[in-house]
């Protein structure tokens, strides 16, 4: 709790990063779904490459980015990675947060945690882009919202205050499952996809 703070000054603090926060995931989860699409699309043959909403130049692409090996660093799309950990992370922040106010610090610490571990994976995503003779301008915006997302969290956990009593965490633990399970049904969808729809014979 800030020195010199009162506890209505900091609810509503908390109240406008909260806010704040939730815009910033969402932002970052519609980011994914874009490039998770476009780069299935351009997979599929789907689209003309290079005539996507960031297209912009010769060196400006996202479609030439998306379609190097570098947007598949780790076997699957790095976009559908992405996808699933951001909607999950926003679902997990959105559905929590109904759990109660009991529920907020143990919420709100293990989306610092998270968020804290995607800011170090960022690391390798940008040694990966500056490696490449192009830019998508919508992949970096990603990290530097998850940056947002880190720090706006960790103010609020700052603010947030603790229960008294503990509640049972098996409303929690499901949530847990439910956003674990989230994840992993993104990158089992890609492989039905790839093996199916999207496979050239």
């Amino acid at each position: 709790m800030d020195l010199g703070s009162t506890p209505s000054m900091n609810g509503d603090k908390r109240r406008r990063l909260e806010r704040l926060l939730t815009v910033v995931l969402a932002i970052a989860a519609l980011d994914t779904i874009y490039l998770s699409w476009r780069f299935t699309a351009l997979v599929g043959g789907w689209v003309t490459p290079g005539t996507g909403v960031c297209s912009w130049t010769a060196r400006v692409d996202c479609d030439k980015v998306l379609q190097t090996p570098e947007a598949r660093a780790f076997v699957v799309p790095n976009a559908v990675l992405g996808l699933g950990f951001y909607t999950g992370a926003l679902l997990w922040w959105l559905a929590g947060r109904r759990l109660g106010s009991a529920y907020r610090p143990h919420l709100v610490r293990s989306l610092a945690v998270w968020l804290g571990i995607a800011s170090l994976m960022t690391l390798w995503f940008w040694r990966l882009m500056f490696g490449l003779d192009w830019l998508c301008p919508f992949c970096p915006w990603n990290h530097v919202l998850t940056y947002a997302a880190l720090y706006l969290a960790v103010r609020v956990w700052r603010l947030t205050p603790h229960p008294l009593h503990h509640e049972p965490l098996r409303p929690l633990l499901r949530l847990v499952a439910i956003c674990i399970l989230w994840f992993w049904a993104w990158q089992g969808l890609w492989f039905l996809a790839e093996a199916t729809v999207l496979h050239r014979p």
